[in-house]
């Protein structure tokens, strides 16, 4: 997998020392929720990658804006199921349940708060995409722009720039 940063410890203390960017417009990170985000089933029970998602990823990658994935299962799962359908090196960090044994596994807002510290941005730099509306509820709850989505395709880094742009908008309104 790419980077794994070192925990919460490192993240928060990052909170604490810094101020947040003054650019809260300018996509810095896309966080995927792997339960529901990423995968499909297939007929035969395997998972496949959501249509266009592998082309929206190397596109975010090549914009040089970060990919992390969050969810409320087990790390090892997680990280098959990313090296499988994305590869290996595009993910900046995946942030599990293991990554939070002291929090209520049903707190999934925490899972976004997490991967927020760990890339050392706000909210406000990073969109969130979630295939369920659980997922929609966790992402808003922790403060993200959120797009719900059962596909991927056409979509690439601009056009989440702009999403990011039209939600900062309507925040503003």
């Amino acid at each position: 997998m790419g980077v794994r940063a070192t925990g919460q410890t490192r993240a928060r203390s990052f909170w604490w020392d810094r101020e947040p960017p003054a650019e809260a417009d300018v996509l810095r990170a896309v966080i995927f929720d792997a339960d529901s985000a990423l995968a499909r089933i297939e007929r035969d029970g395997d998972m496949a990658a959501r249509a266009g998602l592998v082309d929206l990823v190397m596109s975010l990658f090549v914009a040089g804006i970060w990919v992390a994935v969050v969810s409320t299962r087990r790390r090892e799962w997680v990280e098959t199921l990313v090296r499988e359908l994305i590869g290996d090196g595009l993910v900046e960090t995946i942030v599990t349940v293991d990554d939070l044994p002291d929090v209520d596994v049903h707190c999934d807002a925490e899972l976004y708060r997490l991967a927020l510290w760990e890339l050392g941005i706000t909210p406000e730099s990073a969109l969130a995409f979630t295939g369920s509306g659980r997922g929609l509820a966790a992402a808003v709850e922790a403060g993200l722009p959120t797009d719900v989505r059962d596909h991927y395709d056409g979509l690439l880094a601009g056009d989440c720039q702009q999403l990011l742009r039209r939600r900062a908008q309507q925040r503003a309104a």
